[in-house]
């Protein structure tokens, strides 16, 4: 009977004989040749924050594209090439896992095929109808409004200031496609709507936009930083993963317990690996090392996110965002995920049409 012995299990065996050894392998994927993967990631910080963790390794050969502005804007483009998509793994959160999984287009993950899943808890992690697991997360992130208080006219308190005449030019808005629009279910919510009628959030949305108030719009996190950071605008909505990156920077204030009014929303950032990859074995052990302890502990603390795996050292600075209970139902908001990303394509027709005529 032949010896069917793969390159995988080669590295495997004779890495861990070497390991049991107290020796490394530093030629094996150099001998052999890194294994190619197409990998879609956020611009900075996080690609920045990947590649520092990545270091040097040799084990892969990645070739990164980045989102062109929110996540949801790789939908479309994975329906196009569908099933010849060029990407191996995809970076994104809660709204695009879910339209990821409803589309099929997730691949079945395992903690056999992803040990360090084991570390991370089942109610972060995305499942099918059948319950299967279909992302590896890494980190537990917010989006929620901020602004800086060493340069904005007024000090914000309710989400009805963002309509103060002394705001001109001053707020720093996302397009439609970034948040999967959930500042605008922020607004709705201040005035008695819901993702289900969002309705008042659209109506309140106008308001601000005649107002004058919104100085610039924001398509990509470096947009986001820079316009805070060179004091362009001094009020945003946006997620404490780009935030943090102003942060270093310039003061700024977050508003997740300021108001009721002020809602915030938390979510959960990973990766998924697609059904169509032609590299799924060598996806998942590149998912299993960025979510190793080490990996995720230097990742989210260069980013100021709270990590997804308990092994992982927690972050520091990030207490914004570590709610009680009773802050829970207070300042933060439970949306339905799925609903909202099943609105994003209406949903940015409105801006086109509502919206964007009134920006000055």
């Amino acid at each position: 009977m032949a010896n069917h012995y793969s390159r995988r299990r080669f590295m495997q065996s004779t890495a861990g004989g070497l390991a049991a050894a107290g020796l490394t392998l530093p030629f094996a994927n150099r001998a052999w040749g890194a294994d190619p993967l197409t990998v879609v990631e956020w611009g900075p910080p996080w690609i920045d924050a990947s590649k520092k963790v990545l270091g040097d390794q040799d084990m892969w050969d990645i070739t990164w594209e980045l989102h062109q502005g929110g996540a949801a804007a790789i939908l479309p483009k994975i329906k196009s090439s569908w099933p010849n998509t060029p990407y191996d793994v995809v970076d994104c959160w809660t709204s695009v896992f879910l339209a990821m999984v409803a589309e099929g287009w997730a691949e079945t993950v395992t903690v056999a095929d992803v040990p360090n899943l084991a570390d991370v808890p089942e109610a972060l992690i995305t499942k099918d109808d059948q319950g299967n697991f279909k992302n590896i997360p890494r980190s537990v992130n917010g989006v929620f409004f901020a602004y800086r208080p060493d340069i904005c006219p007024i000090e914000i308190k309710t989400v009805e200031d963002l309509l103060d005449p002394r705001l001109k030019g001053q707020i720093l808005w996302p397009s439609p496609i970034m948040n999967t629009c959930l500042q605008v279910v922020a607004l709705a919510l201040a005035r008695g709507g819901d993702e289900y009628n969002i309705d008042p959030g659209w109506e309140f949305l106008k308001e601000i936009a005649m107002s004058g108030n919104i100085g610039r719009v924001y398509i990509t996190t470096t947009d986001t930083i820079n316009s805070l950071t060179t004091g362009e605008t001094s009020v945003t909505f946006t997620d404490q993963g780009t935030i943090s990156a102003a942060a270093k920077n310039v003061p700024l204030k977050y508003l997740t317990k300021e108001h009721e009014s002020l809602k915030s929303f938390l979510a959960v950032e990973g990766w998924v690996v697609l059904k169509s990859s032609q590299h799924k074995q060598t996806a998942f052990d590149f998912c299993n090392f960025m979510c190793s302890p080490e990996a995720s502990t230097a990742f989210n603390d260069a980013i100021k996110v709270p990590p997804a795996s308990l092994k992982a050292t927690p972050t520091e600075g990030v207490d914004h965002l570590v709610f009680t209970d009773e802050e829970l139902e207070k300042y933060a908001y439970l949306v339905d995920y799925p609903h909202v990303s099943s609105m994003i394509d209406p949903w940015v027709k409105r801006w086109e049409t509502e919206i964007e005529p009134h920006l000055v």
